[in-house]
């Protein structure tokens, strides 16, 4: 397996055309969720974005070790990683437990903003999706509404994948008795 790195995006652009399904983890932490969502899902190709390199690299450990070829890990930072997909090739974006920036004066530093969410309508396959959790309440409000005043996505009523639930971060949320809010929006028209 090829690492790929932040001046890879040509190798992640190849990738992408091998798969008819394509779907992205931002922030994939330890790798958990990805790993587990792709020894499931056949004919998809994932690619787990993260800025850390020790956790790239237990990513890569996982992957490696399932002989996971339908897997690719970008290093780097995931709004600039977005911003650089074609339009309309990605199936599903994933986004699980993301730093909440819970001080006021921080939350602008947030992945979820509107820029964003025209940068995941814009790379978007029609009915694309976009998967969220946080066990911050108002993250997840924030989120919620920002979704509904874009006008480029549409709630669901859909569940998150059941791999969120094996990631260290859920088990220890779950365990320390916080809640886990989600929310499932379809990309839809202007």
């Amino acid at each position: 397996m090829d690492f790929a790195g932040p001046d890879s995006l040509a190798s992640i652009t190849e990738f992408i055309s091998l798969f008819p399904r394509l779907e992205i983890e931002i922030g994939s932490g330890n790798g958990h969720f990805l790993v587990n969502y792709a020894l499931k899902a056949e004919k998809t190709g994932f690619i787990g974005v993260e800025i850390k390199k020790k956790r790239c690299l237990k990513i890569m450990k996982k992957v490696s070790s399932n002989n996971l070829s339908s897997v690719r890990i970008y290093q780097g930072d995931a709004e600039e990683f977005l911003r650089c997909l074609p339009a309309g090739v990605v199936d599903a974006v994933h986004i699980y437990f993301p730093d909440p920036w819970p001080k006021t004066k921080h939350r602008k530093r947030r992945f979820l903003k509107m820029p964003m969410l025209d940068t995941m309508h814009h790379c978007l396959k029609p009915s694309g999706m976009v998967y969220f959790a946080s066990d911050v309440f108002d993250y997840f409000m924030q989120s919620k509404i920002l979704c509904i005043l874009h006008k480029g996505f549409l709630l669901q009523t859909g569940r998150l994948p059941a791999e969120v639930f094996s990631s260290d971060y859920s088990k220890k949320t779950r365990q320390a008795g916080r809640n886990i809010n989600s929310l499932v929006a379809s990309k839809s028209g202007f």
